[in-house]
């Protein structure tokens, strides 16, 4: 009994085998990747000593797959809000009877070129990469219709500066859909794709959200009340991932 039932399983995975190469050879699957993925951005270091918060934002790859080859090769880009604050307050000096709401945000922004070290089959795809490219750390301001939160009024960027950043990640690809595109013998993959990166950022001034200070009933925002350090960031991210 026991050898029927290791002769049935040992059938039917070479079954499932011979059915899953079948299905990836059935399709030719391009070679263009690309990705759009939630992130989570935790400052390190001397960053994390002054910001003391959690980013969250977004995060898009697109790669070239070399053919036959473990490689992909792209660019990369993505942006977190790692604080804000939110004031009412009137309209302006001379009329004190209408409010607006007044948003102070602190965010980065990241542009990196990409080189992913990844197997181009099968359906668990772990990886590997290197990243090169800048951080760019921003404090913008805006002014909303209370009524009306949609309905921006004005806005400034109160504070800009960028830094040189590099660092490396990995992460693993899961495979949910495998198919054909709409052009006959075309294949596309979708997979849930899970990575962490860790980015060394160079120097930079930046506003957090302690830097925003009230003087007499002034709200303000004055150079002299931000941090200067390195940009450290570790970025945990979730998404999905297509080829084609």
């Amino acid at each position: 009994m026991k050898r029927t039932v290791y002769f049935f399983s040992l059938l039917l995975s070479f079954s499932l085998f011979g059915s899953t190469l079948a299905n990836a050879q059935e399709y030719s699957i391009g070679q263009f990747q690309g990705s759009l993925n939630f992130s989570l951005g935790f400052p390190q270091g001397e960053f994390k000593e002054n910001v003391d918060a959690i980013g969250f934002g977004f995060n898009f790859d697109a790669g070239y797959v070399f053919p036959r080859m473990p490689i992909v090769l792209g660019l990369t880009g993505g942006a977190a809000t790692y604080g804000s604050r939110s004031f009412r307050v009137p309209f302006n000096a001379h009329i004190q009877t209408v409010f607006v709401e007044m948003t102070t945000s602190n965010n980065i922004a990241f542009g990196h070129a990409f080189l992913r070290f990844q197997p181009q089959n099968g359906g668990f795809r772990p990886y590997f990469e290197g990243l090169l490219g800048f951080n760019y750390l921003w404090t913008e301001s805006e002014v909303k219709d209370e009524r009306y939160s949609d309905r921006d009024i004005a806005g400034s960027v109160n504070l800009s500066d960028i830094a040189f950043s590099y660092g490396g990640g990995g992460g693993l690809m899961v495979r949910v859909y495998q198919g054909e595109t709409e052009k006959p013998g075309h294949g596309i993959e979708v997979f849930v794709d899970f990575k962490l990166r860790y980015l060394y950022g160079g120097e930079a001034k930046y506003f957090t959200k302690n830097s925003i200070v009230e003087e007499a009933g002034v709200i303000k925002l004055d150079e002299k009340y931000a941090d200067r350090s390195r940009t450290d960031m570790l970025l945990g991210m979730l998404g999905v991932s297509i080829r084609f």
